[in-house]
């Protein structure tokens, strides 16, 4: 098995987060760095592990969603002494990671798993899952604001809009936008909105593909449904869910 796959189905993250911790050196097999990035291991049989961790591979696959609160990194390690999402949630998110990101300031609706195949699939561009955020803002826009934040702005030198932008309320002081993205690229709203001249006060993310946040309340976790994590397969991979543990 290659090293990045193991690690991925270990429930650390991504194949391609996983070619990252090798060629940074944190990875070592049997005590010794890989010989190089297409290095393969023997589940069971070699001794892999993260930043001095042993890792260890996993049977059964997980799915979470969580509510997210303002003011937590989605992060292995902390920066600059503030509390990561796994430091908060403790053993509940043992050997799970992140679908994605949202900043520190942002909150709501993020997926936890182990299943490494899904998630970096998920993450994928071509995937277009779409991302539902309600985005406070002031001022309060009008028409000119809404087909700014329509038309997208340049981010890295990439176009990016919206798939869909609908205002939910507005007053000349305020107002409440539901923005919908299919590739969410490093804080794409906030982007968005300044080249709209709004400044967002307030962002939570709603809904990821099939998944909806709901009533969860911030710091909440609940297990995805079956049928969830069904439709997040059908949506990237095109077949049914395996036989999965669902927790």
């Amino acid at each position: 098995m290659r090293l990045n796959q193991f690690l991925a189905r270990a429930g650390l993250g991504s194949r391609r987060q996983a070619d990252g911790w090798i060629r940074d050196g944190r990875v070592l097999v049997n005590g010794a760095p890989p010989r190089g990035m297409g290095a393969s291991v023997t589940p069971g049989a070699d001794q892999v592990t993260l930043d001095g961790v042993s890792v260890t591979l996993t049977e059964a696959l997980h799915y979470l969603a969580y509510h997210k609160p303002r003011g937590l990194l989605v992060s292995r390690r902390s920066q600059g002494g503030r509390q990561t999402i796994f430091q908060a949630l403790g053993d509940r998110a043992r050997g799970l990671h992140a679908v994605g990101r949202l900043d520190l300031d942002s909150e709501g609706l993020l997926l936890l798993t182990n299943d490494g195949e899904l998630s970096e699939s998920l993450l994928h561009p071509r995937s277009a899952i779409q991302r539902r955020y309600k985005v406070w803002v002031r001022p309060g826009p009008d028409a000119t604001a809404i087909r700014r934040l329509k038309e997208g702005t340049s981010i890295e030198g990439a176009h990016v809009a919206p798939a869909r932008v609908s205002q939910e309320s507005s007053c000349p002081r305020s107002g409440v936008l539901v923005i919908d993205l299919e590739e969410g690229k490093k804080r794409e709203i906030r982007a968005l909105a300044r080249t709209a001249g709004l400044t967002v006060t307030r962002l939570l993310r709603t809904q990821f593909g099939p998944v909806e946040l709901g009533t969860l309340r911030p710091g909440g976790l609940r297990p995805l449904a079956r049928a969830e994590v069904a439709a997040l397969r059908r949506g990237v991979f095109r077949r049914p869910l395996p036989g999965a543990t669902l927790r």
